[in-house]
């Protein structure tokens, strides 16, 4: 009982992620799954340059080199721990702070970023054959998650192994499915194929929401900023050097 009280206490990550999720989910009302071009229409620019992002964002994540998930943040050390299979995961944007060494070495997704500060954070994903993302809930609705697949496995029948479960849904998809979705809603995924999966993902901030919760999600967007300069994520989202 102690252990769960100190767990869920006013000082712990926990206890503000359930009360914004709360006043989040009381305000705003949507499907888990909505038309990309609707509320991110900048993803057709994405979709134009593809071929460039995808050459240039696979020579970095196939390399060998990307930093664990769990690494960088310890508060995802349980999405590890569940099959122990390492998610690599390089940041290019987390919630507004810039990672500028990692943006660097994808220019096309560079240039993209400069123009388009809606989006607020960016990711190169990499799941290793086998994994399995266990249900769970992303901590904040004022923005949407857009997947871009990069390198993605054809299993035949319509699946892929790109698989996500989302409210009860699955879906599959291919190499250059743009897919928007809120990913507060319950979630997990798998990569089911003998090979590495490589998605990008984006978090775009919500334009639907009213104006109290837009200064509400500023307020989060600027202590997660804090957070990441406090515990130095720049350098420990650095890639691997080429010895480790």
């Amino acid at each position: 009982m102690r252990k769960k009280l100190l767990r869920w206490a006013p000082w712990n990550y926990r206890f503000w992620r359930e009360i914004a999720r709360w006043c989040y989910e009381r305000s705003l009302h949507n499907p888990p799954v909505v038309p990309a071009l609707d509320h991110f229409p900048a993803s057709a620019e994405l979709h134009s340059n593809f071929e460039a992002i995808r050459q240039e964002t696979l020579e970095v994540a196939l390399s060998g080199r990307l930093p664990a998930n769990h690494e960088i943040m310890e508060q995802q050390r349980t999405l590890y721990e569940f099959d122990r299979k390492v998610w690599g995961m390089l940041p290019l944007r987390g919630y507004g702070y810039d990672y500028p060494a990692n943006q660097a070495l994808i220019p096309s997704l560079l240039s993209f970023l400069n123009r388009h500060r809606d989006v607020v954070s960016a990711a190169v994903s990499l799941f290793p054959p086998g994994k399995v993302l266990r249900p769970h809930k992303g901590p904040f609705k004022g923005v949407w998650r857009f997947h871009l697949p990069l390198y993605v496995a054809d299993l035949g029948d319509g699946r892929s192994s790109c698989e996500l479960q989302i409210d009860g849904e699955t879906y599959y998809l291919k190499e250059g499915d743009g897919f928007l979705w809120d990913d507060t809603f319950m979630h997990s995924a798998v990569n089911r194929s003998d090979q590495p999966r490589v998605v990008l993902l984006f978090d775009v901030f919500r334009r639907d929401q009213p104006v109290w919760l837009v200064g509400m999600s500023w307020i989060f967007l600027g202590i997660a900023q804090l957070w990441q300069r406090l515990q130095n994520m720049r350098q420990r989202a650095l890639l691997r050097s080429a010895a480790s």
